[in-house]
């Protein structure tokens, strides 16, 4: 296939690379031309410029890697150039919140949203890597106007970048589950960070820490739109997880052993479930 993608972030940038070692044309855009540049001298795409213009009308597929403002913006300013038998999908984090917008702008191509579960905590081209596809999970989010040929595309397009599980999902469910494997799990990080009030704790610092810290190395522009655009789901996976640790403090208030190892059990019972 002919691939345009929008966006040569790490993202983008490892979609790039995996589907191109595939035997698929990969063009790209971006307003960075040290981005275009760096992709096109390591292989990475066929060609790329700053104007996708030049390259929708010979495309099979459009993946948008942008931030999920700039998608809808994208779709209206090209939405004249996209022909019948395009694919055009996004692989941003929240889906509710714009895919049904999305769909009014993509002309006479078909519009159906993804989301790749794998990350790193640099950004940049420079960074692609498709090694963090490979146990990871990808998400299929189709709608009521997504046509079963659309669906089939983007299982091959998982498995050509070889993602260990791909799920078909509703953009509801997505959100709803999302808020809680992603979003509350980057904002415990960000919280437990900032909660460290003792400058000899990077002495003390031990595995158990970094693996709950790592994505406190956070994008502040993307993680603040992710956050707010999902922002009841978000609200109440905070609410739960407060009442859970609230759990544990009154155990500790009450001298409640018990119910510590209670919480204990249950935790380590869950967690082997999701393995």
């Amino acid at each position: 296939m002919k691939i345009l993608i929008v966006g040569l972030g790490l993202m983008g940038g490892s979609y790039a690379m995996g589907l191109k070692e595939k035997g698929h044309q990969i063009y790209a855009c971006d307003i960075n031309n040290e981005s275009i540049e760096y992709a096109k001298s390591n292989n990475l795409i066929v060609d790329g410029c700053d104007d996708a213009s030049k390259y929708i009308p010979t495309m099979d597929m459009i993946i948008i890697g942008l931030y999920p403002n700039y998608i809808v913006d994208f779709l209206k300013k090209y939405n004249k150039l996209f022909k019948k038998g395009q694919l055009i999908t996004d692989l941003c984090g929240i889906k509710t919140y714009f895919i049904l917008e999305a769909q009014k702008y993509c002309g006479d191509a078909e519009y159906i949203s993804h989301h790749p579960m794998a990350g790193r905590e640099k950004s940049g081209v420079m960074y692609a890597n498709t090694e963090m596809f490979k146990k990871a999970n990808f998400l299929i989010t189709p709608t009521e106007k997504n046509t079963a040929h659309a669906i089939e595309m983007m299982k091959a397009l998982g498995l050509d970048l070889e993602f260990g599980r791909i799920s078909v999902v509703t953009p509801e469910h997505h959100d709803a589950i999302i808020a809680y494997t992603s979003q509350l799990t980057h904002a415990i990080a960000v919280s437990l960070v900032n909660a460290d009030t003792d400058i000899d704790s990077k002495n003390f610092v031990g595995d158990s820490y970094r693996d709950l810290t790592r994505i406190a190395k956070i994008n502040e522009e993307l993680w603040s739109e992710l956050f707010f655009d999902n922002k009841d789901a978000l609200l109440k996976k905070i609410c739960d997880f407060e009442r859970e640790l609230d759990d544990i403090k009154t155990a500790l208030i009450n001298g409640d052993k018990e119910l510590l190892k209670k919480k204990f059990i249950s935790s380590t019972n869950h967690r082997k479930e999701m393995e």
